[in-house]
């Protein structure tokens, strides 16, 4: 039964994408909220299964390749892991599902049957492909069902590519991500070269048992952290996601809530005895997590563009699940289990997952009602549209940590494994520690004004309430359940959680922490400032809009020597290489014209050119003796 569950899980979306694209356009969005449904229900019943009957280690799928002497299994694999990260996937593909089929109703345009149809089936292709990656019991497989969430990816980023900035957004996303993505590609070819296999499974039982040579294992490790670092938007590739607001609003809950963004913080979780052998690797992630934590809140704090702030925000909220298993090594739990060491991500995996798809659907609210994602345009939401304004609160609430909201247990979860690894006397997680408290005031702050602008500000809605379809709201209410009872959960924990430390004083000190920035920058209105942010320096808020300035330092450093490369190879290209090619031409033609000239129809002159002949072999034959 278990291994029929997780089959359902990937195949059901990945059906619904087929049919979707081959059936009627009436049809598409039948298909694709099926598909999700059906997935939903599949991934429920396999973490019940899973919870009483054990895990299986090999469900058939496509069989097994022989590579050489290594054979490579393509099949699925269902533990808690895997069901539990199912079960929040699939509850945020169907909430999106349902979500479009009213948030591209009335488009304006002819296309928008035809165009919603390639939007649901690639949005079900891509929640297949996550459904692949967190079930794949073989690398070769999980990478197949990482390169299709890039795909995936890049035509919804580009779904509205009448639009410059969507085209570019889209090749700028792919682009990035791949950089990342060659990393994976060659960590699968290390191991197979260093390990003989490329199974997760047995990979992660000879990294316990140290079988595999430390060369191979930290060469892999830092191949797969950099592959973790493209697909999770960390620094230094971080730049593609804020940009990646340009495609719909539906696609952007799914990328930064359940699949693309977090997939390699899945990846990290599911392959930690592997990463517990180089722990120098592990440190280098903690590093960049680090910094991406307090960079992406401070370039939030200063966002005018509400989209925009809600993916600095990803960025950040993922550096806290990346940040939470990079300390595992520093981490002293006595036996050292990794799915104990994994919990404290895993488990912001899951509530920032509710969380931020809620805020992002119900931003998608906001700028149905309002026309634009600028916060300038946007207020009075409290007044005119108060059960959204409410929903939206628990999303900000639960992104800022405020008890007892979902995102504050995770949150202090991760903080608590920090502080454990610091008490083990390491710099890792004193600077994790440190960055996380440091992070819980900015949050609170951009989540405050976000609220203070959007809900409390001074409307510029129409006084009449507008109306929102059943479709766009229902989504929204079924998204609060987790993000406000989360908390819940943890009385009951499946054995994937059961890892989590959650340490009173620290715990204390952050909720104070969240709730006094959120009331800071609620309470900023009523002291003379509209906007908290302005209260900052002109260049200051100038310097965290622009995000600190490195798409320009990529601009300067990559964009523009791969252009000069690019014009200089063209060049070679067209004035050397095509050169050649062309003068082909000219050549025989002026050959030809010489060679005619002896074409006289004269016999005499073709006996003397035979003498002349004749005489030049005959001289070069003796000098040759």
């Amino acid at each position: 039964m278990t291994e029929s569950a997780a089959l359902l899980a990937v195949l059901l979306p990945a059906a619904a994408a087929v049919f979707g694209l081959l059936t009627k356009r009436s049809w598409a969005a039948d298909w694709a909220v099926l598909g999700s449904a059906g997935a939903l229900i599949a991934a429920i019943a396999e973490l019940t299964l899973v919870s009483t009957d054990g895990p299986v280690s090999s469900i058939g799928l496509l069989g097994s390749a022989q590579l050489g002497s290594i054979t490579i299994g393509l099949d699925l694999r269902s533990d808690q892991l895997s069901a539990v990260v199912a079960v929040m996937v699939a509850l945020v593909a169907l909430c999106v599902q349902i979500y479009s089929t009213a948030y591209f109703q009335g488009e304006g345009t002819a296309e928008t049957p035809t165009r919603y149809r390639a939007y649901a089936a690639t949005v079900s292709m891509f929640t297949a492909a996550m459904m692949l990656v967190i079930h794949a019991g073989d690398l070769v497989l999980l990478l197949i069902g990482w390169e299709v969430m890039g795909l995936a990816s890049y035509l919804l980023v580009g779904h509205h590519s009448e639009r410059a900035a969507a085209r570019a957004a889209a090749v700028k996303a792919f682009l990035i991500t791949r950089t990342g993505d060659i990393g994976l590609v060659l960590a699968v070819v290390v191991l197979i070269a260093g390990a003989g296999t490329t199974s997760i499974a047995e990979l992660n039982r000879a990294a316990a048992e140290n079988e595999i040579g430390h060369g191979t294992a930290v060469t892999a490790v830092l191949l797969l952290l950099a592959a973790v670092v493209g697909k999770s938007a960390q620094f230094p590739l971080h730049t593609w996601l804020p940009d990646a607001m340009e495609g719909p609003t539906p696609v952007s809950a799914l990328i930064h809530a359940a699949t693309m963004v977090v997939a390699g913080v899945f990846l990290v979780a599911r392959m930690l005895p592997l990463f517990l052998t180089a722990p120098g690797a592990l440190q280098i992630g903690a590093v960049l997590a680090s910094v991406s934590m307090v960079g992406a809140a401070l370039a939030a704090l200063a966002q005018t563009d509400l989209k925009r702030l809600l993916a600095y925000s990803t960025i950040s909220q993922v550096a806290y699940m990346l940040a939470a298993v990079c300390v595992a090594s520093d981490r002293e739990l006595g036996s050292g289990d990794p799915v104990g060491l994994a919990a404290p991500g895993v488990a912001h995996l899951l509530s920032h997952g509710a969380f931020k798809a809620l805020l992002f659907l119900a931003a998608g609210c906001v700028v149905h009602i309002v026309g634009s994602t600028a916060l300038a345009d946007m207020g009075g939401l409290w007044r005119t549209h108060r059960s959204l304004a409410v929903l939206f609160g628990i999303g900000l609430l639960g992104l800022a940590g405020v008890p007892p909201f979902g995102g504050f247990w995770s949150k202090e979860a991760v903080l608590g494994a920090a502080e454990e690894a610091a008490h083990a006397g390491t710099w890792v997680g004193w600077m994790v520690l440190v960055a996380g408290v440091a992070t819980i005031v900015l949050t609170g702050l951009y989540a405050g004004r976000a609220w203070s602008i959007v809900a409390m500000g001074r409307t510029q809605l129409s006084p009449a309430p507008h109306h929102l379809p059943a479709a766009m709201v229902f989504p929204l209410y079924l998204l609060a359940v987790p993000s406000v009872a989360f908390g819940v959960l943890l009385l009951w924990p499946p054995e994937v959680l059961h890892g989590l430390h959650i340490q009173p004083g620290t715990a204390i000190t952050g909720a104070l922490l969240a709730i006094c920035a959120v009331a800071a920058a609620l309470a900023a209105p009523r002291l003379g400032t509209a906007d908290i942010a302005t209260a900052l320096p002109a260049r200051a808020q100038t310097v965290l809009l622009d995000a600190f300035g490195f798409d320009r330092v990529i601009r300067v450093l990559v964009v523009r020597p791969v252009f000069w490369l690019a014009t200089v190879v063209k060049a070679a290209e067209h004035d050397v290489i095509d050169a050649y090619v062309r003068a082909t031409g000219p050549t025989t033609t002026i050959a030809g014209k010489l060679l005619r000239l002896a074409q006289t129809g004269l016999a005499s002159a073709y006996a003397a050119w035979v003498f002349v002949g004749a005489v030049v072999i005959t001289v070069a034959g003796m000098a040759l003796v």
